[in-house]
């Protein structure tokens, strides 16, 4: 069985785009699950195909940019033509971008059937506003629905598929870690020269977008008692966006609450993960995710999270392995939140082994590119009740 997976650049794990890491992992564990899985990317300022070696793993395939226009013919589309008879399926995961449109309306005429991971993106708000919603207009609804399945990755992402308008046929399988890139071994004392060493430390993780409504978390600690607000500080480890360093530096100036926070900067490997061990908790503020790559990185480091319901994780926190305190993404209620977490200290080493739990039985690439293939088979087969 030979999968073909189409993304937009060179599938960098080991960055801060969550689909490049899964796209990655999936690659190799498909492989290793007995499937002849490829990596095809369109690539940004390529004028040529290129094959980049990412490990003895991973080879990456790099194309031009497939837009109208620019171009009379197409690479990656001569090499689909080239291999059609020779291809089960391809797996999309590009977002938004109109090269996929083009390569997707050839694999209609070639008769190759293909999947799409949509990565959580049709069910934010963002998906209609602006030139988003202008798309959903003229193309990307076509293109879903001429998929022979969507792969979601939460169960909660089909019902904003549902709202966005496909109501076909869709198969799950969540994100993970790979096992072999979580360090067996920590810097304990990460943050030793911090002032607040000795407080409670709450950790965040990702790009400083305002999509991840840090502004409402800022907001809910100014909402807090002086008292309660003495025990923690929150530590944001990631890359600024247009100046939003500064900016929620001023927010928090203005509320009262500067003190509570700390941004570090972007962490990578080892460094990354002894900051999230040095966490006392995680915490996820956002109004909207897929399946947060840096959620899982702190279940992987055994820590208890606060997260809102719109973190889709909302149907793994079952006893007996509950392992976060849920919220609402609004101020208010993130302040309660931050609040019945902290009351809820002495269950933390508890939690936290929830958490890993969750990790190994299901969260982790070796299970869930079996999974994939199971998905893989049915779709060949022509079934469409892929459950």
């Amino acid at each position: 069985m030979r999968i073909i997976h189409i993304i937009h650049g060179r599938c960098n794990p080991n960055g801060h785009n969550g689909i490049s890491r899964v796209v990655y992992y999936l690659n190799k564990y498909e492989k290793l699950a007995g499937i002849q899985s490829e990596i095809w990317a369109v690539v940004d300022k390529t004028k040529t195909h290129y094959s980049y070696p990412r490990d003895e793993f991973v080879t990456v395939e790099c194309y031009p940019r497939v837009i109208p226009g620019i171009r009379k013919t197409y690479e990656i589309i001569d090499a689909l033509r080239a291999e059609k008879d020779k291809i089960d399926l391809v797996h999309f995961h590009t977002i938004w971008f109109y090269d996929k449109n083009v390569i997707a309306k050839e694999l209609h005429t070639l008769g190759i059937p293909y999947l799409i991971t949509t990565h959580g993106t049709y069910s934010k708000p963002h998906a209609y506003t602006g030139k988003r919603w202008l798309a959903k207009q003229l193309y990307e609804l076509d293109y879903l629905k001429k998929a022979a399945a969507i792969h979601i990755i939460t169960r909660e992402e089909g019902t904003g598929l549902q709202k966005y308008g496909y109501s076909g046929p869709v198969v799950l399988a969540y994100n993970g870690v790979e096992p072999d890139a979580i360090p067996t071994s920590y810097n304990h004392d990460f943050f030793a020269s911090k002032a607040y060493n000795n407080k409670i430390k709450l950790g965040w993780v990702g790009v400083l977008r305002e999509d991840k409504n840090l502004r409402s978390l800022i907001e809910a600690v100014s909402l807090l008692d002086k008292s309660t607000r003495k025990q923690f500080v929150i530590i944001l480890v990631g890359p600024d966006y247009r100046g939003n360093a500064a900016a929620y530096k001023k927010y928090a100036e203005k509320l009262g609450c500067e003190e509570n926070f700390d941004w570090i900067g972007p962490l990578y490997n080892q460094e990354k993960y002894d900051a999230i061990y040095n966490f006392d908790a995680y915490v996820m503020p956002s109004y909207s995710e897929g399946f947060s790559m840096s959620i899982l990185d702190a279940l992987a480091c055994g820590k208890p999270c606060l997260l809102t319901r719109g973190c889709n994780m909302t149907y793994f926190n079952q006893p007996p392995r509950d392992f976060f305190v849920m919220c609402e993404p609004y101020p208010q209620d993130l302040a309660k939140g931050i609040c019945e977490l902290l009351e809820k200290r002495s269950q933390w080493p508890q939690m936290g082994e929830h958490a890993k739990q969750w990790i190994e039985s299901d969260f982790n690439w070796k299970k869930i590119a079996q999974t994939m293939k199971h998905h893989y088979e049915q779709l060949l087969k022509g079934k469409s009740d892929v459950e």
